[in-house]
């Protein structure tokens, strides 16, 4: 009896992934722009010397000031460095390949969750810079042709310039880290090869914590040439990288037809499946680069958003007028929640989540990329500090 009791488990928990993952190719056929890309119809351009084209900037005010229940905030003259922030992709409209600066449910989404809960890892020694930028819309990633590779080029293009304007008018030669998370991701490594690996800025550059979009360890092998990868909490120049897996999962690497741009020498890019790139990661509890176990009790603390009011479903993601997000607060730390270990095939795999708030947003294959920040808050704060110092040490 209990044989067939376990087979009934296993139907029933096949058919609910089954669902699950019906219901994210139904939403990805949503998300779907109705028209080929046309540079005539971009929204206009952000404009970097007006603060309305940033998300965070110490001179407007905004949540990337959050800290964590008990945690006491540093005082702006005790920062010592910046972080250039690249936010993740907050647009999934399907009527243009490349949102809009105003668009209000994008900016609602980068303001009252990310803002809070990504780019405040950096708050405790850092001054915050985040550009609004013309990002390509979520379909981008997955239609893997012309129309995605046209729409991140323009979203790249918009970054560059923001950076290219930090640097000139708003960094004073301070030491500067790059942070990103998902899109943000892909253009900042765009952005270390462009303009940062070859030039003087990288004796200024602390750290790149590139994370939730797999990092190709080619980079570093053929096109990177000053800046490595991250092999100890206290290294510099280098990259922190990775990508979280629920431990037993098995990314569908062989499906996904997201592209990379790499340089050519006549200074062109051209695109690349990433599927067919091994990666590069970093275990955010040890921050070493081997298969070693990190276990839970190494790990510093997660942290989630807390909301005034949160009415935030997949549809909600669609072009609407409004969202209905106010972030009140980060919470209290939750402490050892998870171990983490590095894979074969270079993803992140973590133990089960203990609390409920860090597993209600999955991803399809037991990807917990809406978590990549979350999970390791405060191991990323602490880190950002640790390496500051060795930075400034040297």
């Amino acid at each position: 009896m209990s044989i067939f009791k376990n087979i009934k488990t296993q139907i029933s928990k096949v058919k609910s992934k089954a669902e699950k993952v019906g219901k994210w190719v139904s939403f990805a056929q949503q998300v779907r722009p109705s028209k080929d890309f046309n540079e005539n119809r971009l929204p206009s351009p952000p404009n970097y010397s007006s603060r309305q084209s940033w998300a965070a900037h110490p001179e407007v005010e905004n949540k990337s000031s959050f800290v964590p229940l008990g945690v006491e905030k540093t005082k702006p003259e005790d920062l010592k460095a910046d972080v250039f922030f690249i936010h993740p992709t907050t647009f999934f409209g399907n009527k243009n390949w490349n949102a809009s600066l105003s668009h209000p449910v994008a900016n609602t989404i980068v303001d009252e969750i990310i803002m809070s809960g990504q780019a405040s890892v950096f708050n405790s020694c850092c001054r915050i810079f985040a550009p609004r930028y013309r990002q390509a819309t979520f379909y981008s990633f997955l239609e893997g042709g012309k129309n995605g590779q046209k729409a991140l080029d323009v979203a790249y293009s918009d970054v560059a310039r923001a950076f290219d304007f930090f640097i000139n008018n708003l960094n004073d030669g301070r030491p500067f880290f790059i942070a990103s998370h998902s899109q943000g991701t892909v253009h900042a490594i765009r952005l270390l090869e462009d303009k940062i690996d070859k030039t003087d800025l990288v004796k200024r550059m602390v750290a790149a914590y590139t994370i939730g979009f797999e990092f190709p360890k080619v980079k570093f092998e053929e096109d990177l040439k000053n800046i490595k990868p991250s092999q100890s909490a206290t290294d510099t120049q280098c990259v922190i990288a990775y990508d979280t897996y629920i431990d037993g999962a098995k990314p569908l690497s062989v499906l996904d037809r997201t592209q990379l741009p790499f340089s050519k020498e006549d200074g062109t890019w051209e695109w690349k499946k990433r599927a067919s790139l091994a990666t590069f990661s970093t275990n955010p509890i040890s921050w070493k680069s081997g298969d070693e176990l990190a276990d839970a009790s190494q790990h510093l603390g997660a942290v989630s958003n807390e909301y005034v009011k949160s009415n935030f479903k997949l549809d909600s993601l669609l072009d609407k007028e409004v969202a209905e997000i106010e972030a009140a607060r980060l919470s209290s730390i939750y402490e050892n929640e998870v171990s983490a270990r590095i894979g074969e095939d270079g993803y992140l795999y973590i133990s089960k989540p203990i609390h409920r708030q860090f597993r209600m947003m999955l991803l399809p294959g037991g990807n917990y990329h809406n978590y990549d920040y979350s999970l390791f808050y405060m191991n990323l704060r602490e880190n950002a500090e640790v390496r500051l110092e060795a930075f400034l040490g040297k």
